[in-house]
């Protein structure tokens, strides 16, 4: 599996000193044209599909609400674990669905936590 430099990463340049040790924290996109703000609309669809509440997806995408629906609402403890149980469920099946696919990973992150799977 060939290792990728993370040079071309938007923001990030992997050069100068240090700069193999800070290519472990370079996820290389799974997807072209993949931005960090297309994941946060992946996040916001996931959430809608797992049926956590308007003001709790608001809440957790930073987003101020100013419905007349979102003041009668209020986040409880459970919403916020059936939040992350469910958000949970779905990261350990996406590592199994990727260890399926390759049991290692040249980003020593991702390789440590298929080796937990």
């Amino acid at each position: 599996m060939p290792v990728h430099r993370c040079d071309t990463f938007p923001g990030v340049p992997g050069r100068g000193r240090g700069a193999a040790s800070r290519g472990d924290s370079c996820w290389v996109p799974i997807a072209r044209g993949l931005t960090p703000h297309g994941l946060r609309h992946s996040h916001k669809t996931m959430m809608e599909e797992i049926g956590v509440p308007k003001k709790l997806q608001d809440d957790r995408m930073g987003h101020a609400d100013g419905s007349v629906q979102a003041r009668y609402s209020h986040i409880t403890a459970a919403m916020r674990q059936r939040l992350m149980d469910d958000l949970t469920g779905q990261w350990e099946t996406a590592l199994r669905a990727r260890k399926i696919m390759s049991s290692g990973s040249p980003v020593r992150a991702l390789d440590l936590l298929l080796r937990a799977v």
